[in-house]
């Protein structure tokens, strides 16, 4: 094992992915070490929930819903008349308990939660790199590897405590498993798709809407092997299950209900699906649909949030099917209309940088982002592979997520983060077209020497 480990060490290849994630992670580090956002300072974000649920775990207080953190931008309480921890289901559960090992190893430390992210987006960087090298040849894995290294938006989630940076590492460990422990094998182990069936359940308890990917998943193995795919398929569901189960009956125990998912599904649908909505997120919707529960308890409250959440928004959408009709391309313009989550993200009600700053990076983040639209719809033709189930396994993420948050959920530029993945796999041959056309050119106009020769030659050009 070690010899054979020794000989892909000095493989090209192996060469070139440590490379990429070398890149990524210096990229890394000095974001996180210039921008870091804190969530303990009184901000209204979803880094508070995270934070304070990971903290409450690893006290030994379980999973719950800690009233006392939320504030509103002037400093007061939201929630003034308890301090109360209760049971909660309202978020998936699998960040949290994984930001809970770090703090219980380290005090709570802020830094280690960043680190945290600093590592897993370095290795999201370098699974990249494998998927797209299984795709296509290696100029174009390193140059999917490159991109995810570089990109703007995926770095700046890096500084936040918030759950993006973890699910996109899950998410290209997961293709990359699925691609090469599974389709690439001619018969694939029960074993094999037993563990990625739970890492497919342990993803969706990270990203809620995720869960439902399995069904896709399992779509494209039974396409691609066929019989074959029985028994592998059965195993998928069962590891799926023995990741499922302990949450369900955790919520049964704990909250007096079969809850496979979580109770915030109500709020979510709600706010897609009213009379006001405009296809965005909206607090005042949130405030709205608790406001005759208020008198409640805050377990009892949060279980009837969501059924009535889930009752008005299931009558709303089939009570007005032009509405949901005219609120389709509302929502895709809120999901794609900029990348701007990265920047918001850190700026919450506590700003890290200036308007100017902030409206900068938001620029450069968005054109980095269409760029890559553009370059990757253009090399089409170079990636296209209508019979290949490896490249079906990737581009399914697109569909998937424009019809759940265009359709079913809400529209938010923090919700295409998953689709960075297969974009950056998808642009990267063209990428590598411009660039092997770019060195040809050079190579004509300059007799046929390098960039470095013509240098040597001539030196460097004076400013």
């Amino acid at each position: 094992m070690k010899g054979r480990l020794r000989e892909w060490v000095r493989t090209p290849d192996a060469r070139w992915l440590i490379a990429v994630v070398a890149l990524a992670f210096v990229v890394r580090l000095a974001v996180v070490g210039y921008v870091h956002p804190d969530p303990r300072d009184g901000r209204y974000d979803d880094s508070v929930w995270y934070d304070t649920a990971a903290r409450n775990l690893a006290d030994g207080h379980g999973y719950v819903f800690d009233p006392t953190v939320w504030r509103a931008p002037d400093g007061s309480r939201i929630y003034p008349d308890t301090d109360e921890l209760s049971p909660t289901a309202l978020r998936p559960p699998g960040y949290p308990a994984t930001l809970a090992a770090v703090y219980a190893a380290t005090g709570d430390s802020l830094w280690a939660a960043r680190m945290l992210n600093v590592v897993l987006g370095s290795a999201t960087a370098g699974l990249v790199y494998l998927i797209a090298r299984r795709l296509f040849d290696r100029p174009a894995a390193i140059g999917a590897g490159a991109v995810i290294a570089l990109m703007p938006s995926h770095a700046l989630f890096t500084s936040v405590v918030l759950a993006e940076t973890y699910y996109g590492f899950l998410l290209t460990g997961l293709l990359a498993a699925f691609i090469y422990l599974l389709l690439d094998r001619e018969r694939p182990h029960p074993l094999l798709a037993l563990g990625i069936g739970a890492l497919t359940a342990f993803t969706g308890y990270v990203r809620g809407e995720f869960m439902a990917y399995a069904a896709v998943l399992l779509l494209i193995l039974l396409v691609s092997k066929r019989k074959r795919a029985l028994l592998p398929m059965a195993a998928f569901v069962a590891g799926m299950a023995l990741v499922v189960t302990p949450w369900v009956v955790r919520n049964q125990v704990q909250m007096g209900e079969w809850i496979v998912g979580t109770t915030g599904v109500g709020r979510v649908l709600y706010q897609g699906h009213n009379p006001d909505t405009d296809g965005g997120a909206s607090l005042s919707a949130i405030w709205t649909l608790e406001a005759p529960f208020l008198g409640l308890d805050r377990k009892e409250s949060e279980l009837k949030t969501n059924s009535e959440g889930l009752r008005l928004a299931r009558e709303w959408a089939f009570g007005h099917p032009l509405d949901e009709l005219r609120l389709f391309p509302r929502r895709l313009y809120l999901l794609f209309g900029s990348d701007e989550a990265g920047v918001t993200s850190v700026q919450s009600n506590k700003p890290w940088f200036g308007t100017e700053g902030a409206d900068r990076l938001v620029r450069l983040s968005t054109a980095v982002f269409y760029g890559l639209i553009a370059v990757a719809l253009a090399g089409a033709p170079r990636w296209f592979r209508w019979r290949d189930a490896r490249f079906w396994t990737l581009f399914s993420l697109v569909p998937f997520y424009i019809l759940t948050f265009s359709v079913l959920f809400i529209g938010e530029p923090r919700y295409h983060y998953a689709l960075y993945f297969p974009i950056a796999v998808f642009a990267a041959p063209g990428i590598v077209a411009v660039w092997r056309v770019t060195v040809a050119s050079f190579r004509d106009v300059s007799g046929g020497r390098s960039f470095g020769q013509v240098l040597r030659t001539y030196g460097t050009p004076r400013p």
